[in-house]
């Protein structure tokens, strides 16, 4: 009669049914003599592992996780079980090979890890088991399992930005520029966007009346894998100013908290100046006066040499009036 089935399945087919009589004719003797309960005769092993395991991929995180899998031996005989773990886009680390005893369980742990700019998504990572020798017998493709770990590698975007040289002391008026610089790391497409805030030196972060936040949107567009940017920010002081003003300004990623106070790096550090009162090309207030440092107490003193010259001007008076009187 003709033979219906490939010469490989054959193979496997004869190669499969002589282990088994081999296994029969060597441990049968033994087994025959071991009670029903103490086990199954022939070689057994099952697999069950963890259903989800989740990977931290934010800078700073250690991009790794763990994951447990219970082997079980429900036969009669100690098993030496070879293990193979597998995943396409994961690194992975774990036993290959352990001995479980007749009837017992087992716990291994299986590491996964991945690099940082690995998608965000669902990953598998297959585990198998098989019974290599039982009771000391070599037992290749008698018993074998397998299952799955479900690894979902979470969504994280970081990103970091540096101020840029602006601020100082400026008149009533005048312009606060700057520009920032942005780096940010991710996997998975997202946005962010950026603002610039005031805090006053006492700490309060109202935005001050009369300054005016000219600054273009600050909106960053971050694929998968991360990208850098440049923001410039532009903020109107008032020209009408009565008394100074002094603080930063600081910029703020949406969502995060605004400082009680200003911090001690990354921030514009700003003074602003009432314009100042002149008289032709002399200055009167303002860092460069004529009164220098005393210039926030410039109105003072010009009144009082205001209120000097009108009594000179008076007792002037007065003093040639009374001559013209004597000489009457």
């Amino acid at each position: 009669m003709e033979n219906i089935y490939p010469s490989e399945v054959s193979a496997g087919v004869v190669s499969r049914t002589t282990l088994v009589l081999v296994f029969v004719l060597i441990v049968g003797p033994l087994g025959a003599l071991i009670p029903a309960a103490s086990g199954q005769v022939f070689p057994d092993i099952t697999i069950e592992c963890a259903d989800n395991v989740e990977l931290d991929m934010s800078p700073g995180s250690s991009r790794s996780a763990m994951a447990s899998c219970e082997l079980e031996n429900n036969s009669m005989w100690i098993e030496e079980v070879s293990v193979d773990i597998d995943s396409e886009d994961l690194d992975t680390a774990g036993p290959e090979s352990v001995t479980i005893g007749a009837g017992e369980t087992m716990t291994i742990s299986i590491v996964m890890s991945a690099a940082q700019d690995l998608e965000a998504g669902d990953y598998l990572v297959n585990v198998s088991v098989e019974v290599t020798s039982a009771g000391g017998v070599p037992v290749p493709g008698l018993a074998s399992d397998a299952d799955e770990i479900g690894v979902t590698i979470a969504e994280f975007t970081n990103c970091d930005h540096a101020i840029g040289q602006g601020g100082g002391t400026l008149e009533a008026g005048q312009i606060i520029s700057f520009s920032i610089s942005i780096s940010c790391d991710s996997n998975t497409d997202s946005t962010t966007k950026y603002s610039a805030r005031l805090i006053d030196k006492s700490g309060s972060s109202a935005w001050p009346s009369g300054f005016d936040d000219q600054s273009p949107q600050c909106d960053v567009l971050i694929p998968d894998g991360g990208t850098s940017a440049n923001c410039q920010f532009q903020i109107l002081t008032p020209s009408n100013l009565d008394s100074a003003w002094e603080g930063c300004v600081v910029v703020l990623e949406d969502g995060t908290s605004i400082p009680k106070s200003c911090p001690s790096s990354n921030v514009v550090d700003v003074k602003i100046e009432p314009k100042s009162i002149g008289i032709g090309t002399i200055d009167l207030t303002g860092n460069d006066s004529v009164f220098g440092e005393y210039s926030d107490e410039a109105p003072i003193i010009i009144g009082g040499i205001a209120v000097v010259l009108v009594l000179a001007i008076i007792g002037i008076a007065m003093s040639r009036r009374r001559r013209r009187l004597l000489d009457d």
